[in-house]
């Protein structure tokens, strides 16, 4: 009964994106990517080198993505391997598909025994790795069938999960197809064992690898240098209207107290002016700024290069966390930078474990949010104290990328 109710579910899935995909352009994406795909695969894994193995990967969306990515780079980097890259949603295709560390990236066709089968069949992978939550039944029962060594890394696990439902044992049998699973926690490690699987290894969470690493590398924005001139920065990182409307409240009665770069999660033309209309003091937009130009406050409305402006920050907010989901808190962290959120913090457990540690403040309201904006800008001290626990909490963390690389190359005897 469970096998036909995965089945119907998946099947039903496929239907329902196909029926939106005309009006959905997600939905859409999501149908092209599939169409054909045994033809162009069977054409793509030609450009695979016969004499190396094959390490396949695959990553729900680029959230995922990125968590597997340090293992993808670490494992490139020191080994002579094709990596093969599948995705299933297009947010992470879409915006990877072209990425030189692998050697081919496509999408993951739709769950089922003769896909699966075909598409193991002509990738041909010595080594498969699923990143967090992706259990994709037939895949992994015919690379259990095949004998090849499966992974998943970065893993959660919660106790509202099917697998841990007392009528759901044929879900738990999944699990099972999985030669190891490397868990972020825990919880997560006790989960697993109460349903007798043995296989775990609490190895933590490659993100923390990721920061760690692009904290290092040396990128330099000579606007913000402009726009900084050796002020105070604040970084608003990922903002919606409930962050940005406290935040412009506080701009607006402290223009000189810091510079303010806000960085929203939404860079539509409508929300970048909505940002502006809340604003009372000079701003202007990273895209056409000029430095002849006095201003207090940068918008920044581009993509991809906010992880590595927060070098420049001296304190940052990470939005998300008063209705929509909290960012990416790390990213900041990496750089010794102390770090501001919303109140809500479920799903997230590295937001309540850095402010455990000091290096993260949670604010309620605007008053809240003043009341330590003022601190840290008038006590330099107070300021640098949860600056080097944000630090600290992101170094107590790193190591999960070796452990899984070694685990690899020990199966690959490479």
């Amino acid at each position: 009964m469970g096998k036909f109710l995965y089945n119907l579910s998946v099947n039903a899935y496929g239907i329902s994106v196909r029926l939106v995909s005309p009006f959905n352009q997600k939905a859409a994406a999501w149908v092209a990517g599939r169409e054909n795909w045994k033809n162009k695969l069977s054409g793509a894994v030609k450009t695979l080198n016969p004499d190396k193995p094959v390490v396949w990967f695959h990553a729900s969306s680029l959230g995922e993505f990125e968590q597997g990515r340090p293992v993808m780079e670490a494992l490139k980097r020191d080994n002579e391997i094709n990596l093969v890259l599948s995705f299933f949603s297009p947010s992470g295709y879409e915006v990877m598909k072209k990425w030189i560390t692998a050697d081919l990236i496509c999408y993951l066709p739709i769950d089922s025994k003769k896909n699966a089968s075909d598409f193991i069949d002509l990738i041909k992978p010595d080594v498969a790795v699923f990143v967090k939550y992706e259990f994709w039944y037939h895949y992994l029962k015919q690379l259990n069938n095949r004998s090849i060594t499966t992974y998943v890394i970065s893993a959660r696990f919660y106790a509202d999960q099917i697998f841990f439902k007392s009528w759901a044992k044929w879900y738990r049998k999944v699990l099972f197809l999985i030669d190891k699973i490397y868990v972020q926690d825990k919880t997560s490690v006790d989960l697993l064992k109460g349903i007798g699987y043995k296989a775990i290894e609490l190895s933590g969470d490659t993100r923390y690898d990721r920061v760690d690493e692009l904290s290092k590398h040396i990128d330099r924005f000579s606007e913000i240098e402009d726009f900084v001139n050796e002020e105070k920065l604040f970084v608003a990182g990922s903002s919606w209207p409930s962050d940005e409307e406290i935040m412009a409240k506080y701009i607006n009665e402290n223009p000189n107290k810091y510079k303010y770069l806000i960085a929203p999660h939404d860079i539509g033309e409508n929300h970048l002016k909505k940002i502006e209309k809340l604003l009372n003091v000079p701003f202007q937009r990273f895209s056409t700024y000029k430095k002849k130009e006095a201003s207090r406050v940068l918008i920044l409305d581009t993509i991809g290069m906010l992880s590595r402006v927060y070098k420049y920050a001296t304190v940052a907010y990470i939005g998300g966390a008063f209705k929509e989901g909290l960012h990416n808190i790390l990213e900041p962290a990496a750089y010794a930078v102390p770090v501001i959120t919303g109140p809500e913090h479920h799903g997230f457990s590295e937001g309540p474990a850095m402010e455990k540690t000091g290096g993260l403040v949670r604010i309620k309201d605007f008053e809240s949010f003043r009341s330590l904006m003022n601190q840290w800008a008038a006590d330099e001290e107070i300021r640098q104290k949860a600056a080097f626990a944000a630090r600290q909490f992101i170094q107590a963390q790193t190591g999960a990328t070796q452990k899984i690389k070694k685990d690899i190359e020990s199966v690959l005897s490479i």
